[in-house]
């Protein structure tokens, strides 16, 4: 065997052994996913974030997908598209519009992914924020984590960088700071209040690269920023990891 290949097979092999501890972490558990990125991706990229959820819900994961609408596009027949471009990867998917928590307990046990417009049936002209109604479900059904998949890839620090890993402490702080604007500033803003209700990690991150989910959820680093609400929050197999690195 080519030596270059087998060193790829072998760093493939160890990536699985080192996502395993969070696949048990997430197994059975609600995972939710706020999709803001239909405007900025290629169907190509597109397609390979819904084989990443199909992936999560294979290997045991209850994954809730919450999306935005493309520029233009009916929100209707938008939720139906994901919905079928999620089945195509091989699990099964139904469009919710509007945040109905009985529907969306009931697809989870009949074992389809709810994948959800955010819909006020009181006025369907009344926009609301995928992070907006994520942050609603997230708390409703003990979500353990969420993740705003989306043009932020993250919260950086003064030199520009990604920081991994903070406490809502520390978000506060430069939240109080002025260091968030936009669209970040209301995700950071929905990640504090869903922290403050019990949801115990939130993360943001862009979706430009390959298999952004994936890498965030099955690695200590992750490739945007988590946030929770202290250091002892941190999953054992985490801490034994830090612990070793700390050596």
């Amino acid at each position: 065997m080519d030596h270059n290949l087998y060193h790829e097979i072998e760093d493939k092999a160890q990536i699985l052994v080192d996502s395993l501890p969070y696949i048990r972490d997430f197994n059975q558990k609600i995972i939710i996913i706020s999709f803001g990125c239909s405007n900025i991706l290629t169907d190509e990229e597109e397609q390979e974030v819904m084989r990443d959820i199909a992936l999560m819900k294979s290997i045991g994961m209850r994954p809730i997908v919450v999306h935005d609408t493309k520029m233009g596009h009916d929100k209707f027949r938008e939720n139906k598209r994901i919905a079928k471009m999620i089945e195509f990867c091989g699990v099964k998917a139904v469009g919710i519009c509007g945040i109905d928590l009985q529907t969306i307990h009931m697809t989870l046990d009949n074992d389809y992914i709810p994948v959800i417009t955010p819909n006020d049936i009181d006025n369907e002209d009344t926009p609301i924020l995928p992070e907006e109604a994520a942050k609603e479900i997230a708390v409703s059904t003990g979500a353990e984590k969420v993740l705003f998949l989306g043009k932020e890839d993250g919260i950086r620090d003064d030199e520009g960088h990604i920081i991994s890993q903070m406490t809502c402490d520390e978000v506060v702080k430069m939240y109080v700071a002025g260091k968030f604007e936009g669209r970040l500033l209301q995700k950071v803003t929905y990640a504090l209040q869903m922290i403050e209700q019990g949801v115990p990690r939130v993360h943001i991150l862009g979706s430009k690269m390959a298999h952004a989910l994936l890498v965030e959820i099955f690695s200590i680093i992750g490739v945007g920023t988590v946030i929770m609400p202290d250091k002892e929050h941190y999953y054992p197999h985490e801490l034994k990891k830090r612990a070793a690195a700390a050596k």
